[in-house]
């Protein structure tokens, strides 16, 4: 899903969550999301994106984990 402005919208749509992370676009074309926070945040987050990129969006795959204690904020990985 490259080229469609998703990591600047993800970006965009986590403003005033608390989350750490970041998205970056893989080598087969796919974007990872790879973020952490409040379990509320990141539902909400996904829903925002979800709104606001919902055509543009084939799959999600979640896998929960135990946080990652060197995530500092949510950026854009290249």
């Amino acid at each position: 899903m490259q080229g469609v402005g998703f990591r600047a919208n993800a970006i965009h749509q986590g403003r005033g969550l608390n989350i750490k992370g970041f998205v970056r676009n893989e080598p087969d074309g796919d974007v990872l999301l790879d973020v952490q926070g409040p379990t509320n945040d990141l539902k909400e987050l996904l829903r925002r994106i979800g709104s606001s990129m919902e055509r543009k969006i084939n799959e999600i795959l979640i896998d929960e984990r135990e946080p990652l204690p060197d995530r500092e904020k949510f950026s854009i990985r290249y």
